[in-house]
């Protein structure tokens, strides 16, 4: 193997080398985005169960405006006959 050849291939291999540095980096700016999306899909969970709770309460108020509507429609009627 001559000079030039064992030059040669050190090239190459600084050059598959450079490449897989840049890989890397490349995997890594990846990796920080899956964990920021990771993230983003934590607050979504967490925020589809206050959506959730939320519906639960308002399921709640609703049911406690038609006892209040219909106790006062009651109260009116009775008043209405006295």
């Amino acid at each position: 193997m001559s000079t030039e050849d064992v030059l040669s291939n050190q090239k190459t291999i600084i050059a598959n080398q450079e490449t897989i540095i840049a890989n890397q980096r490349r995997i890594e700016d990846n990796q920080a985005k899956l964990d920021a999306a990771l993230s983003n899909q934590a607050a979504i969970v967490a925020n589809q169960e206050a959506i959730l709770e939320n519906q639960g309460k308002l399921d709640t108020l609703l049911s406690n405006q038609e006892r209040i509507l219909a106790n006062q429609a009651e109260i009116l009627s009775r008043a209405a006959r006295a």
